[in-house]
């Protein structure tokens, strides 16, 4: 019978002020830090909003670190609502590349595109991923 192995599922969980979100726009602040010969899967996860809802951006973005990141998740300021659990996947919440593997030796970022995010107080994550070789 043939062995089969489940990679670990690991948690990126925290809460950023909206200077960490704001920060270099695009690029914002590492949730994940890069890990040289390593490959990171985001497999779920959820944004919340705390204070008020989200505005002034377009989108909170989930990135690669690095380069030319990839985007892995693209949440509208219209999907982070206060207080409520915005998950990949539901409406306004684009999770493109959630479940494909990002570039080997990259980790993981949240910032904002087209604007500084505003109104909220801080913006709650959960990133489950798994990390491959």
């Amino acid at each position: 019978m043939a062995t089969t192995t489940h990679p670990r599922v690991h948690c990126a969980s925290g809460s950023l002020t909206l200077a960490q979100v704001n920060a270099n726009t695009r690029v914002g602040t590492i949730i994940v830090p890069p890990a040289v010969d390593r490959t990171i899967t985001v497999v779920d996860g959820w944004l919340r909003s705390e204070g008020h809802s989200a505005g002034g951006a377009t989108a909170v973005i989930l990135t690669e670190t690095g380069g030319t990141p990839t985007t892995v998740v693209s949440a509208a300021v219209a999907g982070i609502t206060q207080d409520l659990i915005a998950r990949f996947g539901a409406a306004n919440i684009t999770a493109t590349n959630v479940g494909t593997a990002c570039t080997k030796g990259r980790g993981l970022a949240i910032g904002c595109t087209v604007g500084n995010l505003t109104t909220s107080h801080s913006l709650d994550y959960c990133i489950y991923y798994t990390v491959t070789v």
